[in-house]
């Protein structure tokens, strides 16, 4: 108990129960600290898994995007030397018609 207050010989209920209201406050007062401590951690835990997670997928969806890019560009590559080598020219036909 915080309260400096003179010890008597005799309490009454009273002040026992002045006492009991007094812990009970300070008890309340902690435990709301605790509380706010840990939705306050808990926030920020949250808000650096998330800021983890976009970072890290960040970098695996442009190595997807660059080996997509590479993929398309290798296929309109082998289609325009198929075509030259058929000797069809279907690719400037297409244009030509378009």
């Amino acid at each position: 108990m915080s309260l400096n207050r003179k010890v008597r010989p005799n309490l009454t209920n009273y002040d026992v129960l002045e006492m009991v209201r007094s812990e009970l406050r300070e008890s309340e007062n902690r435990v709301m600290k605790k509380m706010v401590v840990t939705a306050v951690c808990t926030v920020f835990s949250i808000f650096m898994i998330i800021t983890l997670v976009v970072t890290t997928q960040g970098k695996t969806v442009r190595n997807y995007a660059a080996e997509a890019m590479k993929k398309a560009f290798e296929a309109e590559r082998a289609v325009y030397i198929i075509d030259e080598a058929a000797g069809t020219n279907f690719l400037e036909q297409s244009k030509q018609t378009k």
